[in-house]
């Protein structure tokens, strides 16, 4: 029998951002905020974090449109802000993400752009953070998302790409951006969000996929020479799942998988040395909508936090006291459509922010004070 354990909430009021831990909107003007990606509200899906320039500092990457073409613009970072942009390219697409990453092994930086049935591109940088296109990848294809790892151990580094209604596409990277790009074999599909890492300690990454549709989430484990074999599923399949993350939350040596949820709470499935996942623990609101998800430790205390995107209802920082209680942070008391929340250190002061993006809305990140308390 499933063994639930109920969030509880160690303080009756929530605190706000802005006096425990982080600062807020509200520290700023909410109409011309200072803690903005630019003040053009546009339908953002996502924004991926990384020095592009090779300055020392965080840049980032916002991705527009979803379903609607729109411009993706690069944010340079001057170390008092993302003072200075530009746009990717003069072609608007409907894309869901912008991702930061080095697929030719050159030492900096690409971006890999995924679009709704529009094609999937690679934007190559020249070191400086001047981005050229390079090539269309893939197939079009319902896409709502990408994850990013060395799923052969070959050295570099392969994407999957998360579809909606269709099987989702692993591009293996040969090296010299040649891709080998697959399709996912999965009996039901209807994947948002995958998180990649190594659950059995074989030194091969296994996937753990978040579903939507009432489909149940699903184990993946690498078997190696790129075949995939699935493990079991988990959760009750009932709601639907958009976002997954794994960290050790309660500091047991096992790894757990933390699931951000529509129409019900979220929850964390605590691992155990048997592989088994049925000890949880739900958190946050019946009715809150979480459309992302991203773990850090953000005051330092060696436990594993989590901050929620969410849909139309405060994004709210979930600070882990012992494993199994946690203390709840809005970032702010303004409710917007969050689409995804990432973490980075921004300002370059050894603690990490938090960066949310927002559709019709704008793009805001906050700065970690937990060091100033």
């Amino acid at each position: 029998m499933k063994k639930i354990i109920y969030f509880f909430l160690l303080n009756s009021l929530l605190s706000y951002a802005q006096t425990r831990g982080f600062r807020s909107v509200y520290d700023m003007n909410p109409e011309e905020p200072r803690f903005s990606f630019g003040l053009t509200k546009q339908r953002t899906a996502s924004i991926s974090l990384g020095d592009i320039n090779n300055d020392g500092k965080m840049d980032a990457v916002v991705a527009n449109g979803r379903h609607w073409p729109e411009t993706n613009y690069i944010f340079f970072n001057s170390g008092r802000g993302f003072n200075s942009m530009i746009p990717l390219d003069n072609l608007s697409s409907t894309s869901y993400a912008a991702e930061l990453v080095d697929l030719d092994n050159d030492g900096d930086l690409d971006i890999l752009e995924i679009n709704d049935n529009a094609p999937h591109k690679i934007y190559l940088n020249n070191g400086s953070g001047i981005f050229t296109f390079h090539s269309e990848v893939a197939e079009l294809s319902n896409a709502r998302n990408v994850a990013l790892g060395d799923l052969d151990n070959n050295g570099f580094i392969d994407f999957i790409i998360t579809n909606r209604g269709q099987q989702n596409i692993i591009c293996y990277n040969n090296g010299k951006l040649d891709f080998d790009c697959v399709k996912l074999q999965t009996t039901k599909n209807s994947t948002i969000d995958i998180a990649i890492h190594d659950l059995n300690g074989d030194n091969l990454p296994d996937l753990v996929l978040a579903n939507r549709d009432n489909i149940p989430n699903e184990i993946l484990l690498n078997k190696g020479n790129r075949q995939f074999e699935k493990k079991l599923d988990f959760g009750t399949g009932t709601f639907e799942t958009r976002s997954v993350a794994i960290a050790d939350m309660n500091n047991d040596g096992y790894l757990d998988i933390v699931t951000g949820n529509l129409k019900g709470a979220n929850i964390i499935y605590f691992g155990t040395k048997n592989f088994t996942f049925n000890e949880t623990l739900h958190f946050g609101s019946e009715d809150t909508d979480t459309y992302s998800i991203a773990l850090s430790d953000f005051n330092k205390d060696g436990l594993m936090d989590i901050v929620t995107g969410n849909y139309l209802k405060p994004n709210t920082v979930f600070i882990n006291v012992d494993g199994k209680s946690f203390e709840e942070i809005n970032l702010t008391d303004h409710a917007a459509r969050t689409y995804d929340v990432t973490v980075g250190d921004i300002n370059s002061d050894g603690w990490m922010d938090i960066i949310v993006a927002n559709s019709d809305d704008f793009n805001l990140y906050y700065l970690n004070i937990f060091h100033k308390k």
